[in-house]
């Protein structure tokens, strides 16, 4: 059986959860505050963007077209509770700029992005999970890699690629069942890994956290 998840907007990103220390199984209210004196990214892209461009493929990866979307996206530090000496850049859509401080300050309800690996030069790389199951013995997921890149001063584009992965369930030392698991998913993927949608979306920096 398969379970989906809405796109970004509406859906809780699995990899970005369990990186920010939440358990897997959580659904609403994981996460942690973007507030207080806890360690930050070191990253200069961090504030509130203008959306101006949030296009998309869902249902394939064919030609893009136009979304409807929140106007903004707020991009900031969370850390993690499982590294506490760590940090991870998220963004969430958000409505306006105060909405958009609000959640920074506040416990995050949903994760729209979560980025674990790169700088500001190189662009930041992240995943998701926007769909997982098993059929048998064998796991099946839908895994979402997102790019973040900043073309230009003050802006920033975030590209998307969805994919199906299917790997062995695994059953570890004790366990009475198979696990599928979004980590064992991210690790899986490969450059022949079928894809179902691309996402594509283009903001400019409006205001400061």
């Amino acid at each position: 059986m398969n379970e989906h998840t809405p796109y970004l907007a509406r859906s809780i990103f699995i990899a970005a959860v369990l990186v920010l220390g939440c358990s897997s199984g959580s659904t609403l209210g994981c996460g942690s505050s973007g507030g207080g004196d806890g360690p930050t990214v070191d990253s200069e892209l961090l504030g509130i963007y203008q959306v101006d461009r949030y296009q998309g493929s869902e249902g394939g990866c064919d030609q893009l077209t136009d979304l409807s979307g929140a106007p903004r996206l707020v991009l900031y530090s969370a850390p993690s509770a499982t590294e506490p000496d760590e940090a991870r850049l998220v963004g969430q859509f958000c409505g306006s700029v105060d909405s958009c401080r609000d959640l920074v300050t506040g416990s995050p309800t949903v994760i729209n992005y979560a980025f674990f690996t790169g700088s500001d030069t190189a662009g930041w790389r992240g995943w998701g999970i926007a769909g997982r199951g098993s059929t048998g013995e064998d796991c099946v997921f839908e895994v979402q890699t997102h790019v973040l890149a900043s073309p230009s001063d003050k802006a920033i584009t975030i590209d998307t690629r969805q994919v199906e992965t299917t790997f062995p369930a695994a059953i570890e030392e004790g366990a009475t069942q198979a696990t599928c698991s979004a980590g064992a998913a991210i690790d899986s993927i490969t450059d022949d890994s079928p894809c179902k949608a691309l996402f594509s979306l283009g903001a400019t920096f409006e205001a400061a956290l």
